[in-house]
């Protein structure tokens, strides 16, 4: 899926610091790593031609960065950070879930097994950590260091939190929409907040621009989650899944609670007993996406998706950005809450 261009603009500085991250190690688990990220094929051999992969969360960082006037090579370290954390969270997803593919590859656990991919999710972690460490090398103090630490740390811990209750939501039908609400802020407007501050942090240091870009991220996200809910069912996932394949694991997006809470009590029975069978197959999703269709989830979904980018995009005014600036940003807001603009 091509990403808006103000995403792509600095990208490959990214890609060379991701690199640099990897250069010296020679354990076999690095492989595993650099396959998540595009890198090798299936065997573990290096590609001539990288798999073009979506960079969302460093592309933000770096955005922010040069939203707020600061010096894009010193977001770099924090966008390579950010993405590695998001890369961390696939492999283990990618493994809870029961995926055997992703942006039409093979995923990690599928060709090297739960147990080796567990180990490559971890490293992906570790080395986010210590990629943060080398804003030291751009001129930042040590102390920045710590604090955007502090804010990645705390981002993937609520994103945990996040992914652990929609796993827990696989087994229910009775979940409330604040409930849900909240599991999407954490699972994707957590981490995606946080790149937003690190990249304001790290590029032109202004605690109140931080403060506004996370809260525009982290609201954002909920918009993105809705979103990523229509697209499951009906089209493209930005994540690279297979399409309904969250549905098949029972996973309840915002379409399905939606016709929970307004369907006639003959649709809800149908959709509980349809989600209540201790496997879904192909037909029973076919089953749930024309129920929705009757109650009009869809656009129901993409309405709330607009509110909810809506009320991200007023932090933006608490941000101080230049106008190229925030343009962008609300461009590219606009296409993952949307999938609408010209990307």
């Amino acid at each position: 899926m091509t990403m808006p261009q103000p995403l792509q603009r600095h990208i490959s500085l990214v890609e060379d610091s991701l690199r640099d991250l990897f250069a010296g190690h020679s354990s076999p688990l690095y492989r595993l790593m650099e396959y998540q990220l595009g890198w090798r094929d299936e065997r573990g051999d290096p590609l001539e031609a990288p798999v073009p992969q979506p960079r969302l969360h460093a592309g933000i960082c770096l955005l922010a960065a040069q939203s707020t006037g600061g010096d894009i090579e010193k977001a770099v370290p924090a966008a390579a950070a950010v993405e590695l954390v998001y890369q961390f969270t696939q492999v283990h997803a990618d493994i809870q879930d029961g995926s055997q593919q992703r942006h039409n590859r093979p995923t990690v656990w599928w060709i090297w097994g739960p147990a080796q991919a567990i180990n490559a999710g971890d490293g992906l972690h570790a080395l986010a950590r210590l990629s943060l460490l080398r804003l030291h090398e751009h001129g930042g103090p040590p102390a920045d260091s710590l604090h955007l630490m502090q804010a990645l740390d705390t981002a993937c811990l609520r994103m945990c939190e996040g992914l652990h209750v929609e796993l827990l939501f696989q087994e229910r039908v009775d979940i409330a929409p604040e409930a849900y609400l909240k599991m999407a802020r954490d699972k994707v407007g957590a981490l995606l907040g946080c790149a937003l501050e690190l990249g304001a942090a790290a590029g032109a240091p202004s605690r109140n621009a931080g403060a506004s870009l996370r809260e525009f991220g982290e609201t954002l996200g909920v918009a993105c989650q809705i979103q990523e809910d229509i697209q499951m069912l009906w089209g493209q996932p930005l994540s690279g899944k297979a399409t309904g394949l969250d549905a098949l694991n029972k996973k309840k997006g915002f379409p399905v609670l939606y016709s929970l809470d307004h369907a006639p009590i003959a649709q809800k029975r149908e959709l509980g007993t349809l989600f209540f069978k201790r496997v879904l197959e192909p037909a029973d999703l076919q089953q749930v996406t024309a129920i929705l269709d009757k109650l009009n989830a869809r656009p129901h979904a993409q309405a709330a998706a607009r509110h909810y980018l809506e009320e991200a995009t007023r932090y933006l005014d608490g941000a101080a950005l230049a106008p190229e600036g925030r343009r962008e940003l609300s461009q590219v807001a606009t296409w993952l809450a949307l999938r609408e603009g010209n990307p």
